[in-house]
Parts: structure tokens; C-alpha cells; sequence
């Protein structure tokens, strides 16, 4: 189905970028998600005492405003990616000073993910992603992708004109005849599949049975994620151990779901949420994204630290 295609595609960018996020896993060998903000929306159905099976939580939407404290400017995640038990490559994720885009303060969301000395030999990967997310509303600007991978070389900028509920997407591919610009309709305060993973973050309360939803923006299409939050649990990956919640990624598109429940995300279980681990099975194999590196942002913050080890 040519939907679920698209997905496929959202996915990879998606986990490389995730935390992302998104990092969302590599983005050659994941895709991109596009993900929409008008607000998240929680359960209002008390969380039951056991952690819940991943086919599991329903969720009653309900009105929820993010903040901004989870992350500041200066934040850099450095993630091995993995695929086969094998380290292929390095992602980055990392939030910039915030800079003036359509009269509103935003924050830049920079994303990249390159392949080591080896896999490059054979297909060389070297993207970036960058997203300009609302600071007070947290809703995207704009992204702009830039994916060199093998041969091919494709670039991508969608502006998000939240006046007229309008995405206005520019692509120049390589191999393509040339620029093309299209034009979509879009809900009120779009995310991208980057800045999505920011405003989960974001979320003022998150509840392990609860379901965190979030309208995005990707490829063309309107898509409905839904974040379900499964259990505690204790994770451990080069730079440390962190107590973690875990996440569960199922993004739908008109009401049918075309996730395969194999996208999984671990964030510590404090205020900020960082993204530890992701973890996603594809047609062969799997890939992990696995932390490396910290740097928090430019102002101090009590919160998990890592169990063992200490920041470089």
C-alpha cells in the first residue's frame, strides 16, 4: 500500500532524528515522520498498577499546553547507530540559540547522521536535518532536509504558514528534473517529525498506561501519532545506565494504523526526557540508536544522571 510506503520512509528519518529523534532509525534506512502540534492529548482513564502490554493503552483526548523545560539551547545527544549488532554510523541532536523566523522567537532543531569509515566505503550517509520549532507554542516553522546517501543527493524545505493552514514544500532531487513546489493543507500548530519529538518531550505530565497524541506534518500527509508510555525500565548504553520510561511510537493516517509496533523509544524517567534509546526492527534486522554523548543545555538543571559513568 502506497501509505504504508510512505510510512516506511517517515520512520527512518524519524528514528535517526529522534531522540530523537528524532532522531528518529538512520535516515537512509528508516525515513521521516511528520508530525503535527495542535495539542497533545493524555487519558483521562487512571493508569492501571501493572505495566501494560505494547497492543495496549486507550486513550480520551484531552486539552494539554507543553512546556519548554525539558530542553535548552545548547543541548548536543551524540548516539552510535547500530544495525545488526554493528556500529554504521554516528547521530547528533542538538538544540541552537534560538534565532527570528516569521516574527517569532524560535529554536533551532539540528539533527545529523553519518555513517562510519566502513559502511562509507561501501554506502556512504551523510544527513541533516534542521527544524524551527515555536519557543512559547512549540509548533513548527519550517524544516529543511539535506540527505546525501550513495550517489544520490536530496534536499527539502517545507515552510508551515500557520495563517493559512498551509505547508509549502520545495524538493530538488539529484536525479530529478529539477525543483518542485507543492502546496498541502495542514491543522493548526503542524510539527514536523523533528520537533515532534521535542514537544512530547515538552509534555507538563506523562503517565506510564497513558497515550500522548500528536498531529504531524510529512510527505504530503496529515498523520496522527500516537506516543504510548509502557513501563519503567532500567536501560544501560555507553555512556551510562538511566532509569527510563518507555515509549511505544504508532502513527496512523486516517483513522488505520500503519505502524507494526516495532519503533520503541527510552527517555529518563525526569523533567527533561532525554532520548537514551531507540530501538526499530526493519525488513532485515534491526537498528538501535544508542547514547554516547550529553551536553545539557545553557542553564543547569537538577534531574537523572547516569547511574554509573560521567559526562565527557
Amino acid at each position: 500500500m502506497k501509505t504504508t510506503s510512505v510510512w516506511n520512509r517517515t520512520k527512518r528519518t524519524f528514528s535517526v532524528s529522534f531522540l530523537a529523534v528524532l532522531l528518529a532509525i538512520v535516515l537512509y534506512i528508516q525515513g521521516g515522520i511528520g508530525l503535527a502540534t495542535t495539542t497533545a492529548t493524555i487519558s483521562n482513564e487512571a493508569s492501571s498498577p501493572t505495566a501494560p502490554h505494547e497492543s495496549g493503552p486507550l486513550a480520551v483526548p484531552t486539552v494539554g499546553i507543553p512546556t519548554v523545560g525539558a530542553f535548552l539551547n545548547g543541548e548536543k545527544l551524540v548516539y552510535d547507530v547500530s544495525y545488526l549488532g554493528v556500529v554504521a554510523g554516528k547521530a547528533l541532536l542538538a538544540v541552537l540559540d534560538p534565532i527570528t523566523l516569521n516574527g517569532r522567537e524560535v529554536y533551532p532543531l539540528l539533527s545529523t547522521v553519518q555513517s562510519s569509515d566502513f559502511v562509507s566505503m561501501i554506502y556512504p550517509v551523510n544527513d541533516r536535518i534542521e527544524s524551527y520549532l515555536d519557543a512559547k507554542e512549540l509548533y513548527s516553522h519550517r524544516i529543511e532536509v539535506k540527505q546525501h546517501e550513495g550517489k544520490r543527493k536530496r534536499e527539502r524545505r517545507i515552510d508551515f504558514d500557520h495563517t493559512e493552514h498551509k505547508a509549502i514544500q520545495i524538493k530538488n532531487n539529484s536525479q530529478g528534473p529539477g525543483p518542485q513546489r507543492d502546496t498541502f493543507d495542514i491543522p493548526p500548530r503542524v510539527n514536523d517529525f523533528l520537533s515532534a519529538i521535542y514537544y512530547f518531550r515538552a509534555q507538563k505530565q506523562i503517565e506510564i498506561g497513558r497515550s500522548v497524541f500528536v498531529d504531524v506534518h510529512e510527505s504530503g500527509k496529515n498523520w496522527k501519532l500516537e506516543i504510548r508510555v509502557l513501563r519503567k525500565e532500567i536501560v544501560t548504553t555507553p555512556f551510562g545506565t538511566f532509569n527510563t520510561i518507555k515509549t511505544q511510537a504508532m502513527p496512523s493516517y486516517e483513522g488505520l494504523f500503519l505502524s507494526k509496533n516495532d519503533l520503541f523509544i527510552w527517555m529518563t524517567d525526569d523533567d527533561r526526557r532525554i532520548p537514551v534509546k531507540i530501538a526499530s526492527k526493519i525488513s532485515v534486522g534491526s537498528i538501535t540508536l544508542s547514547l554516547t554523548s550529553k551536553r545539557e543545555g545553557n542553564v543547569p538543571r537538577e534531574g537523572n544522571v547516569p547511574r554509573e559513568g560521567k559526562e565527557p
